[in-house]
């Protein structure tokens, strides 16, 4: 029985951490038509789990989140392990989605959460806010 702990002790200790120093985190973000990635200032930095991230970076305006390895030129969606992190924080009800990050709202991590809850959540439908088109939300004017 404590070989059984030792071994689990051991692998525990020596789990990967969520972020190695040369790895980065790449939010993709949609805005209108158009999507953009933004690289998170995490290059050097070691984060041992997804929670820890979410201490540093809040991801509010995110879709996905993909975790890209410098050495390896390789990308790995993270989007659900970093969902999951974020609920184990939410305290609310699935009534308080319109608080949630977009790259949560939309994951299957949200959809095990509600129905853990014992609430089925209807489809996101948070009215727009204003109506204002390019020109009139910056100033540009194409004259």
């Amino acid at each position: 029985m404590s070989d059984a702990i030792s071994v689990g002790a051991a692998t525990a200790m020596s789990a990967a951490p969520f972020l190695q120093r040369r790895e980065l985190i790449l939010a993709m973000m949609t805005l209108g038509a158009g999507t953009f990635f933004d690289e998170t200032d995490t290059t050097g930095t070691t984060y041992k789990t997804a929670a820890d991230w979410l201490h540093v970076h809040d991801g509010e305006h995110v879709e996905r989140l993909i975790r890209f390895d410098l050495d390896a030129l390789h990308g790995e969606d993270v989007t659900e392990t970093v969902a999951d992190a974020w609920l184990n924080g939410f305290d609310q009800s699935p009534e308080q989605e319109h608080r949630l990050p977009a790259f949560v709202r939309t994951s299957q991590a949200w959809e095990r959460w509600c129905a853990d809850f014992g609430v089925r959540r209807a489809p996101f439908n948070q009215t727009a806010h204003g109506t204002l088109n390019h020109r009139q939300q910056f100033g540009t004017s194409l004259r």
